[in-house]
């Protein structure tokens, strides 16, 4: 029963107050009541005129609203981003506090009734201020968090979405792309990770090492046993030079572990060709080129 609830009051909390619902909702309210008003005056007839002057009468409508009402449905929206080199820490209105990883980019947009950062690119830490009243949901393209107090880090990819819990507990809605995913309520507790594929597929739900993942704020990239494929994307989030490893699936997919400073990519270079037994094919400012040993070098 309680798991039911968590993910219809997720569900909820999760579309009711998202700014372009209640925006859309309460403005499409007043232009029906303001449209049939000047309807029944005046008998006008649509045409580009009426239109306008119905944009016109919506407005005045709006503004004639009771300020308390206003003021609970005004959003206010502020995009934050990084730069490859730096980290950013900012306090919010309401006593919560984000730390930005590097090139990564965010959305805060707030109500009276709802607390919402949309997680663009990257990662980010969150220390949330308890408002019961005021959901904190962070929103990714496969995933919603929702938080009340707690402290947490959402990290997203391209290829999937990743919420690791420091304290307290957070809800994770799955966000399905396709009709063949169903999406599903995950509760978090300290210390577990969950991630979430590009198309809303619950990819793992673990227990993880904390400082392992939080070692970003201390300028040290720790991959542990992962994926080739998954070790380049972290790499390449934290340097304006990729790293790219031409080869098949059988290399791409074999494991890699190792602690590395972030954006240290001449080290990082180094490291995988000694591991994978690969040799650098070409180089620019752009991206470095690395292949196979045993593969003749491209001319």
């Amino acid at each position: 029963m309680t798991s039911k609830n968590d993910e219809l009051s997720v569900a909820l909390e999760a579309l009711r107050d998202r700014p372009i619902v209640t925006e859309s909702r309460d403005y499409a309210r007043r232009w029906e009541h303001a449209r049939k008003g000047v309807v029944r005056a005046r008998g006008v007839v649509f045409s580009v005129a009426g239109a306008l002057a119905g944009c016109a009468i919506a407005i005045v409508a709006f503004t004639t609203l009771p300020l308390t009402f206003q003021l609970r449905h005004a959003v206010k929206q502020e995009l934050i981003e990084t730069p490859f080199g730096d980290t950013r820490a900012l306090g919010l209105e309401d006593g919560s506090r984000i730390v930005l990883d590097r090139n990564s980019r965010l959305r805060v947009a707030y109500t009276r009734s709802g607390r919402d950062i949309d997680l663009l690119a990257g990662q980010a830490r969150f220390e949330v201020a308890k408002d019961a009243n005021r959901p904190f949901r962070v929103h990714t393209k496969s995933a919603d968090v929702v938080a009340v107090g707690t402290t947490f880090e959402v990290s997203t990819q391209p290829a999937r979405t990743t919420v690791t819990l420091l304290e307290g507990r957070v809800n994770v809605r799955t966000i399905s792309a396709t009709e063949l995913v169903q999406p599903r309520v995950e509760v978090l507790a300290p210390g577990q990770q969950l991630e979430i594929a590009a198309d809303g597929a619950l990819v793992d739900h673990q227990a993880v090492n904390v400082e392992n993942v939080t070692a970003w704020e201390r300028g040290t990239l720790v991959i542990d046993d992962a994926p080739l494929h998954e070790a380049l994307d972290q790499m390449n989030r934290y340097s304006s030079t990729r790293l790219v490893v031409q080869g098949g699936p059988a290399l791409l997919t074999r494991r890699v572990s190792g602690v590395f400073r972030v954006g240290d990519v001449e080290t990082e270079a180094v490291v995988l060709q000694k591991y994978f037994g690969l040799e650098e094919a070409s180089r620019s400012e752009r991206e470095i080129v690395l292949v196979s040993a045993a593969r003749p070098l491209p001319r």
